[in-house]
């Protein structure tokens, strides 16, 4: 068909309604008679299923590649998703010949080009660039349809005589390689039967060197074992390795009651180190914790002895609070009771069930902010007692190493520090 007979009523190029002199078209932008011709050629139909599958295009379950065809030509006119879909693929497979082709800038030159392209058979990149180039001209973009189009025509109709000459050819070829594989199974099974000819040849001899061997070497074994024989006849061998076993049983004996006496004596150095191990982690947990009361009354001598104020220990405020003292020993009561009140404190002590009642317990308990009770000097009724009370009314405890003045010390610093519901001794490293 002429390309006169395409052109609108109104005048206008049916292929670049809309476009803008300077901007290459897209595939909606065509005139519509083109879709099938730039599907058809310049996408697979590989191309097109990827299309229907990434944007979940409803298509029959059993639909003929012409079917698929013709729905993406009508997707075509219409534009969305399916033609900006086959507009990226197009854009993005033949970017090279957009390019080469967009430098073109007359439509001689885009005539030229597009001659070499069909000469070389480079049509599908081109055809796209040509229909899709600002520049062409409406003779040149119907004047490729035209080839286009026969040419498919012509691909068609060398295809069919081509698939006429391939079916015979492969006919031809599997006769060929029937009667090849025939010739190689009978090839192979000659070889098979030649490797196992070989094989039992080479056993043969094998066999044969070595019983020629065994021959060669058979006499002085004879000879030898003969010796043997004799000299084991004779008694003299089973006397002397009689001998040697009875010598060896003895130091054998010897040998085991030295190694028991020496596993004995193992055992109880490693006895005697595990006792010393944990008596020197006690002894560095006291040392530890000695050092820590001494530097707390050390701290507390050199700050009265720095202060004028006899009344008031420096660098020690209890701040009010009421010091509950259970156990302890009575003769150090004293002097515990000064350092509370010159601490600004309140001193109140139990002597946890000794002389005093021990159901008066929870009533001292009751009158204090925080309670210390020393673990190695009071009874264990009335620790567990405090425990428990301390725990229940969220009062501070803190238990006391020792019923010494340091440990007192360190006590009351820890409640005037950092006051908490419950605070044991803390533990010793090694």
């Amino acid at each position: 068909m002429a390309s006169g007979a395409m052109r609108e009523p109104n005048g206008e190029c049916p292929t670049c309604r809309g476009c803008e002199g300077t901007r290459r078209r897209k595939l909606w932008e065509i005139h519509p008679r083109l879709h099938c011709s730039v599907i058809g050629t310049c996408l697979t139909l590989g191309d097109l299923r990827r299309i229907v599958t990434k944007l979940q295009v409803d298509v029959p379950a059993h639909a003929e590649d012409y079917q698929i065809h013709g729905m993406f030509v009508e997707a075509a006119c219409r534009g969305g998703p399916a033609a900006k879909a086959m507009q990226k693929t197009l854009e993005r497979r033949y970017d090279a010949a957009v390019r080469r082709f967009g430098k073109l800038k007359s439509d001689g030159e885009l005539q030229e080009a597009w001659t070499r392209c069909l000469e070389d058979g480079d049509v599908p990149g081109p055809y796209w660039a040509i229909l899709t180039h600002p520049k062409v001209s409406e003779r040149l973009l119907w004047r490729s349809f035209e080839q286009v189009h026969m040419l498919s025509h012509l691909v068609g109709a060398s295809g069919r005589a081509n698939i006429r000459r391939l079916r015979a050819l492969e006919g031809e070829r599997d006769s060929v390689a029937n009667e090849l594989a025939r010739a190689k199974r009978r090839l192979a099974e000659r070889d098979r039967d030649v490797r196992r000819l070989v094989e039992q040849h080479a056993a043969e001899i094998r066999d044969l060197n070595a019983r020629v061997q065994a021959a060669r070497t058979a006499e002085p074994r004879r000879k030898a074992a003969e010796e043997r024989v004799l000299e084991l006849e004779s008694g003299a061998v089973h006397r002397t390795l009689s001998s040697r076993l009875q010598d060896c049983q003895r130091r054998l004996d010897k040998e085991s009651k030295r190694a028991e006496a020496a596993r004995g004596r193992v055992a109880a150095q490693d006895r005697e180190i595990r006792v010393l191990g944990e008596t020197i982690d006690r002894l560095n947990e006291d040392l530890l914790a000695a050092r820590r009361e001494a530097d707390s009354l050390e701290t507390l001598l050199c700050s009265g002895l720095a202060t004028s104020d006899r009344r008031q220990t420096a660098g020690l405020d209890l701040a009010g609070r009421r010091i509950v003292y259970v156990g302890g020993r009575n003769q150090l009561i004293p002097q515990f009771r000064t350092l509370v009140e010159r601490a600004n404190g309140v001193f109140i002590h139990h002597d946890g069930g000794l002389e005093e009642k021990f159901e008066r317990l929870g009533d001292v308990l009751g009158r204090g902010d925080a309670v210390l009770c020393p673990v190695d000097c009071v009874s264990h009724n009335a620790c567990q007692l405090a425990k428990r009370f301390c725990k229940q009314r969220a009062k501070t405890l803190v238990l006391l190493r020792t019923s010494s003045l340091s440990a007192f010390v360190g006590g009351l610093k820890q409640v005037a520090c950092a006051p908490v519901a419950a605070i044991e001794p803390r533990p010793s490293p090694v």
